[in-house]
């Protein structure tokens, strides 16, 4: 099928006339040239007409050629991508299901592990108290003090199965109202299941302000003999049955006493102790 193009002649094409005649008589002049002229017999004339050359452009986009080989290597590697993000993506589909998986078996074995032992949490209590360094407090709010108090915590497992071991860094706090007078360390033991231990925390405390409305009603209250005291404790445990034993586990411990003084060996009169923690109770 021939292509379309367009046809230009050349910038200076060559210019050419046709032969002259010879001249002749007049009257044979003007016989020949009714025998032999071509223009008026019809007939072309015996001399070869020169060839001319002409200029063929073709638009590019209707040139049909064959492409160079690297342009098939290039197909090759484009054509080779999609199966590459195809694999990427099933390696990592299949890796977010093995992940999904995996959470779920986790989790249905520790929803089993939590129905069968069913933990419960252990219980506190403050049996007595022993405070020196308030007496000052009696006199004058303006006088920094120095409390020391040594009590006696009972912790009650009273878990069948598991043991409670209690890890290094508890801390426990003694409050009146909104004044901390005292702080100390719980200490690092292992309480097996069904025991009851007592345990000896030393509190102390230095520089202790108060202000006037706490002073007065600290006096008010040793007037009274009730006296409201609070404890906070942060115990660091872990939780262990057979040879399995969980990661460290934050137990927060919270009593409110009421003692008949501030001085020396104090009576408990009333005593309300809660444990908490964000996983087991």
């Amino acid at each position: 099928m021939a292509t379309p193009g367009r046809v230009h002649p050349l910038e200076n094409p060559p210019s050419f006339t046709f032969p002259k005649a010879e001249q002749k008589s007049d009257s044979a002049s003007d016989d020949q040239d009714q025998d032999t002229s071509p223009f008026l017999s019809g007939q072309l004339s015996a001399s070869p007409v020169p060839n001319e050359t002409y200029i063929i452009q073709i638009p590019k986009e209707q040139i049909l050629r064959q492409p160079p080989p690297e342009h098939a290597h290039r197909a090759k590697v484009y054509a080779r991508r999609p199966l590459r993000r195809r694999a990427v993506r099933r390696c990592c589909c299949s890796l977010i299901a093995s992940l999904i998986c995996l959470l779920i078996a986790v989790g249905a074995a520790a929803g089993i592990f939590y129905l069968i032992i069913r933990p419960k949490a252990p219980s506190y209590s403050l049996s007595s108290v022993n405070m020196t360094g308030l007496d000052p407090v009696l006199t004058s709010a303006s006088t920094p003090l120095s409390p020391n108090v040594e009590a006696t915590i009972e912790a009650n497992n009273k878990n069948k199965h598991l043991s409670i071991l209690y890890q290094s860094g508890g801390t426990v706090d003694l409050y009146f109202e909104d004044t901390k007078l005292c702080s100390g360390d719980w200490p690092k033991f292992r309480q097996g299941p069904k025991n009851n231990t007592a345990l000896q925390v030393q509190m102390t405390g230095s520089g202790i302000l108060m202000t006037a409305n706490t002073r007065d009603s600290l006096v008010n209250d040793q007037k009274n003999q009730s006296v409201p005291l609070v404890m906070h404790a942060k115990v660091p445990v872990k939780i262990k049955y057979g040879p399995v034993t969980t990661w460290k586990i934050t137990a927060k411990v919270k009593c409110n006493i009421v003692v008949d003084g501030i001085a020396g060996e104090m009576t408990v009169l009333k005593k309300d102790c809660s444990a908490k923690s964000n996983y087991l109770w």
